[in-house]
């Protein structure tokens, strides 16, 4: 079943990378959403826990809550990200149930996003601001000064998140899945 989920995944992100690419728009494979997404497919396919629980926390954790968000001020999405953002935190959480996440996982999650970000800053332009990379999200630029403490806020929301969605998960959901 895990690596069936893997291949699942792997086949969206192949999906979602022809349709990027057609509309120019290759640069966003870089959203911490499609390279965790990644990583969980490889983790699935290779049975690798280290990749398998960072990248359910990210999905359950941030990108779904992040890709709620977007839909919800933009309107719009495609059929492949609608199913990857739903499929991956789903196939995580299948394929961690009855296991707890380790304290340091959140963390981990954190390293990766400012790998993204800085990675984002070298190699998508700015118009795209992936990761949030050059400017605060869109719908609150207008009321956001952009600067340090803009982004020390924001990796605290994110460390806030990432803690509480493994305390809930510990607490809760890995003893009732088991």
């Amino acid at each position: 079943m895990k690596r069936a989920g893997g291949v699942f995944l792997l086949l969206l992100l192949a999906v979602l990378t022809v349709q990027k690419t057609q509309e120019g728009l290759a640069p966003e494979l870089l959203w911490m959403c499609h390279v965790t997404s990644a990583m969980l497919a490889l983790g699935l396919i290779a049975d690798f826990a280290p990749l398998i629980v960072t990248g359910f926390l990210c999905q359950a954790a941030i990108a779904l809550p992040a890709y709620v968000l977007h839909v919800a001020a933009s309107g719009h999405t495609s059929v492949a990200s609608f199913l990857l953002h739903l499929s991956a935190p789903a196939l995580g959480a299948m394929a961690w149930r009855g296991k707890r996440m380790p304290a340091a996982i959140p963390w981990a999650v954190l390293a990766i996003y400012q790998l993204l970000i800085a990675l984002s800053q070298a190699f998508t332009p700015e118009s795209l601001n992936v990761n949030l990379a050059f400017r605060p999200w869109d719908p609150l630029v207008a009321f956001i000064a952009w600067g340090w403490p803009v982004r020390v806020l924001n990796l605290a929301l994110m460390l806030a998140q990432l803690q509480a969605a493994r305390w809930l998960w510990n607490r809760y959901l890995a003893k009732t899945a088991s």
